[in-house]
């Protein structure tokens, strides 16, 4: 007789015992996910989760600044002032995170120093102590010097920098990155050019200029500040009755609600056509403006339909669907290299492909190409196939586009100059106005400035505007669209913990029958 056989008692025992395990396994690893979350929220949210890199890796010189530094030649010939004694900069209360932030600016121009030998030199100027010298930099500036300025002197200007310029900031007033390298190389670049290059901004058709000035608080502010952060000079300009002046590389018009007149029309067509680039915001917003919409299409094969919006509720930042986000667009020319579009997809790849956003944005569009055009047209960022365009009229919705919907183009025009070398004007439509303003050009969450730079450096010299990313101190915020959150919702909230569960049940009654 054998003793070992279960009885119907033991077996309602295993039953049971397996089947509560396989609940308890599966309500536990619910909980872990639970737990997990949290902790790593928690630890997010306190700042813990930081980048592991080292005071001296902030303080490094890359590539780009070295090239174009190297190409000044002889015209690189500066010195860096700090108003404060050297080892002021080691005060420990001003560590964050375990890294001095004064040290690291005193560092870095230290490094300069270095690498380019007796061409760049750093020199100590303790505050108060040389009463003419912080004169001579007051009167020509208007500048107040304090313990945290940083002059750079080159050969044929100088800069005064605050070192609280070189950080970026996040919403809660935390610093999140170190924009030292981009700050002084643009500024070293800038102090050793004979004369500084112009970025006009047009005013007086409704511009986002009220005043022919661009005040702190205007519309325009943050574009300005991008571009003298680069190293230009920032003018506005009345067409009117100004002419263009030989410095200006860019002439931009930003979000104009009122048409420019044939006189202006004619100043902007004979500027367009040396070695220039104009640039036109407009938004979903912006009216017919027959002469400057004739002007993009007759010479220069681009235009804009007025008030086809265009959304996409699944690559958008707001459920409304007009906060687009927007791609780069493969570039396939003869031109390649000299491509404009191609240079600036270039820029977003080093870049790691930042999200770009184009709130409110007007669906653009390329004239039909003829036979020996003057001009060549390239798609700089398109909406993604999930968007469409639409127009609001008083009798109903007119539809428009469906798919990918051209948001920035770009159209150019080769000549030859001396020496027979090739030479290209720019023509550039950008359909959002808000593409530029402080949400979307502030810190290091979109590509927008980065956009807005390698243009910038295409269309002036190439020692303009340095592809130089700042480095962070913590993880940039995730950037999630709504097509995409919807989805990781549906997925962790749902499908994961269905999946678990199912399986747990499973579980339970197979263990019960064992």
């Amino acid at each position: 007789m054998n003793n070992n056989k279960p009885t119907a008692k033991t077996k309602d025992n295993r039953r049971y015992k397996y089947g509560g395990l396989s609940v308890g396994f599966t309500v536990v690893f619910l909980a872990l996910i639970i737990a997990l979350n949290l902790m790593f929220s928690a630890f997010s949210l306190s700042g813990d989760l930081t980048v592991d890199l080292t005071q001296e890796e902030f303080a490094t010189i890359g590539n780009e600044s070295v090239r174009l530094l190297t190409d000044l030649g002889e015209d690189l010939d500066v010195t860096i002032y700090f108003m404060s004694a050297r080892d002021m900069f080691d005060n420990t209360k001003n560590t964050v995170n375990g890294i001095n932030m004064t040290a690291l600016c005193r560092d870095l121009a230290e490094n300069y120093a270095s690498k380019f030998g007796g061409k760049i030199k750093v020199e100590y100027v303790e505050l108060n102590s040389d009463p003419a010298f912080e004169q001579k930099y007051f009167e020509e500036s208007g500048t107040a010097l304090t313990s945290t300025s940083i002059i750079i002197q080159g050969k044929y200007h100088f800069r005064i920098l605050s070192m609280a310029s070189f950080f970026t900031y996040g919403e809660n007033n935390e610093l999140t990155a170190f924009g030292g390298e981009y700050r002084m190389t643009n500024a070293i670049v800038r102090s050793c050019i004979p004369e500084k290059q112009v970025v006009a901004f047009t005013h007086g058709h409704g511009e986002k200029i009220y005043d022919g000035t661009i005040s702190a608080t205007s519309d325009a502010a943050a574009l300005k500040a991008v571009f003298e952060g680069a190293g230009f000079e920032v003018e506005t300009i009345d067409l009117h009755t100004q002419e263009i002046s030989d410095r200006t590389k860019m002439l931009i018009s930003l979000a104009p609600t009122m048409d420019f007149d044939e006189a202006e029309i004619d100043k902007i067509n004979a500027y367009t056509k040396t070695k220039n680039a104009f640039i036109a915001f407009v938004d979903s917003s912006t009216p017919e403006l027959p002469n400057l919409q004739g002007f993009l299409n007759d010479y220069w094969g681009i235009n804009y339909k007025a008030g086809y919006a265009v959304t996409d509720s699944d690559h958008s930042l707001k459920q409304n669907g007009d906060y687009i986000t927007v791609k780069a667009t493969g570039v396939s020319s003869e031109l390649h290299n000299t491509s404009a579009a191609y240079q600036i997809n270039k820029t977003i790849e080093n870049f790691g492909k930042k999200v770009t956003v184009m709130p409110h944005s007007v669906e653009l569009f390329v004239k039909p190409a003829g036979a020996n055009l003057p001009y060549y047209t390239e798609t700089v960022l398109a909406s993604h196939s999930t968007a469409s365009s639409a127009k609001q009229t008083e009798n109903g919705k007119l539809e428009g586009t469906k798919g990918e919907i051209p948001t920035m183009l770009v159209s150019s025009k080769q000549s030859y100059g001396e020496n027979n070398v090739s030479e290209f004007a720019y023509v550039m439509l950008v359909g959002s106005t808000d593409f530029g303003k402080a949400t979307t050009l502030a810190g290091e969450t979109y590509g927008n400035k980065y956009i807005l730079l390698a243009a910038a450096r295409i269309f002036s010299a190439e020692n303009y505007a340095a592809d130089i990313l700042a480095k962070e101190f913590i993880p940039t915020a995730l950037t999630i669209e709504t097509g995409t959150a919807r989805t990781l919702t549906w997925l962790i909230c749902t499908v994961i913990p269905g999946v678990i569960l199912v399986l747990g049940v499973v579980m339970f009654f197979k263990r019960r029958h064992l």
